[in-house]
Formats: C-alpha cells, sequence, structure tokens
C-alpha cells in the first residue's frame, strides 16, 4: 500500500487530520515517530508517510516520499486547537 498526496497541497492552508495509523488521534503524541496520517480540506484527502517530533507548539511531522529514496517532501505543523481536532499546516523547513 503506498501513501501519497492525493493531489496539490496549499501552502499557508490548514488541514484538518482525520487519521493517525488508522485510528482518531486524540493526543499530539499520536503524531510521534514514523506515522501515516490522512489530511483532509475541502473535500479532498491526502495520506502522507513520515515522521514526526515533538516541538514546543506542536509536532513537526517531516513528509516522506515512498518511494526508494525516502526524501523528505515538505514539513508539516500540526497543532492541537483545543476543540477536538487536529490540524496541519505545510511550513518552511529549518
Amino acid at each position: 500500500m503506498t501513501f501519497t498526496a492525493d493531489g496539490p497541497v496549499e501552502s499557508g492552508c490548514r488541514y484538518h487530520v482525520t487519521e493517525v495509523d488508522g485510528h482518531q488521534p486524540a493526543t499530539l503524541s499520536d503524531f510521534a515517530g514514523d506515522t501515516r496520517l490522512t489530511l483532509v480540506r475541502g473535500g479532498v484527502s491526502h495520506r502522507l508517510i513520515g515522521d514526526g517530533n515533538t516541538t514546543g507548539g506542536g509536532v513537526r511531522f517531516h513528509q516522506k516520499d515512498p518511494g526508494p529514496d525516502d526524501r523528505d517532501v515538505r514539513v508539516w505543523l500540526i497543532t492541537d486547537p483545543g476543540d477536538g481536532t487536529f490540524l496541519a499546516e505545510p511550513v518552511a523547513a529549518f
């Protein structure tokens, strides 16, 4: 099974995280380590694989290319706004 983005990603936009490793996320710690995410925006789903690292403001998720190179595709910041949802936004890598 491959997990790739199903369409282009819009910079500066937030996406709702609907699944992490096949279940609904409960805490930011669900995103730490090697994970698979499903994001939704405007009715379009995006499936990502990568590695999450907890930071002071959320989790920095490094999306990987599912091919043999395992190269970085983009970096996302995942946050918990406190309303039972989790949001992911593409950010500049640093």
